[in-house]
């Protein structure tokens, strides 16, 4: 019996943890977020006034030892209601994608990873006077890509791709400003966590 307590009390701060602000857990993650330390992908914006904010493309807890990325690939959709943006800045990388897929090479200045983080890319917006501003970023894999044929990716060195995980669990939406979705872990995902607490 007071294993179960303990077990159930170890669940509650566990799922409590996904809806607080925390680095997704899991090697290899790539994500859209608000800070550029993988902390915030959801959060509230009064539209009474002017609100400029940046999105962080960002892979987190990189598996690999190189300690900067080469080049990446994902597919990032901005989906939004009266929004001054500017373009995707992929930080000085070559984009060989069009449209919406980002198939982005960092060559002769790759990408450095700090601690548990590497920025990709990031997108600066604008919110002015809209009543309920909203904003949806989603990313997953490029169509048709042979290098990550299921889901986004990065090197840190030639020829030697990294696949990555979604979060929060599925490629699709991933960030929100106002009307903001719970992001729950999948089943596998989240009871791996407890029992490792645990």
């Amino acid at each position: 019996m007071k294993k179960m307590l303990v077990l159930t009390a170890v669940a509650v701060l566990a799922f409590s943890g996904m809806a607080m602000a925390q680095l997704d857990p899991d090697p290899d993650g790539m994500s859209v977020y608000f800070d550029a330390e993988g902390m915030t992908y959801c959060m509230d914006v009064d539209s009474a006034f002017p609100y400029a904010g940046t999105a962080y493309v960002l892979v987190t807890n990189p598996s690999v030892s190189e300690p900067s990325v080469m080049g990446w690939e994902a597919r990032i959709e901005v989906t939004y209601e009266a929004l001054s943006a500017g373009p995707m800045d992929l930080l000085g990388g070559t984009n060989a994608g069009s449209g919406d897929n980002y198939q982005v090479g960092n060559g002769a200045a790759p990408l450095p990873i700090v601690g548990n983080v590497c920025v990709l890319a990031t997108y600066s917006f604008l919110f002015f006077g809209q009543t309920d501003p909203h904003i949806v970023f989603s990313l997953a894999g490029v169509p048709g890509s042979l290098t990550f044929p299921d889901g986004a990716g990065y090197a840190a060195a030639v020829g030697f791709p990294t696949p990555c995980q979604p979060f929060p669990g599925i490629w699709g939406e991933c960030a929100w400003i106002n009307r903001c979705e719970c992001v729950i872990g999948n089943e596998d995902l989240t009871w791996g966590q407890v029992k490792s607490l645990y």
